[in-house]
């Protein structure tokens, strides 16, 4: 089983590199990822948000990540309005 690679910099941040083994159907996958190593949200109106959106996307699984993305993209226009 292959491993991601993940590399911590100096700075407190994280790369985190992806390998795509599988069929996205029409998904788009970012290769490299820079997150901060302590990435918790505090701001309210962004809890709110994630929360309404976790609530939307409770239950499904749309399978392959471009029905992943559109769902996630519908859910947020959601709970962003």
């Amino acid at each position: 089983m292959a491993r991601r690679s993940v590399d911590v910099k100096a700075s407190g941040m994280m790369v985190v590199r992806k390998h795509v083994r599988k069929d996205l159907a029409g998904g788009r996958l970012g290769l490299v990822q820079v997150r901060s190593t302590k990435n918790i949200v505090k701001d309210p109106k962004l809890q709110r948000i994630l929360s309404c959106m976790a609530s939307e996307l409770a239950g499904k699984k749309p399978g392959k990540l471009g029905p992943i993305q559109e769902a996630f993209k519908a859910a947020r226009e959601k709970c962003k309005g």
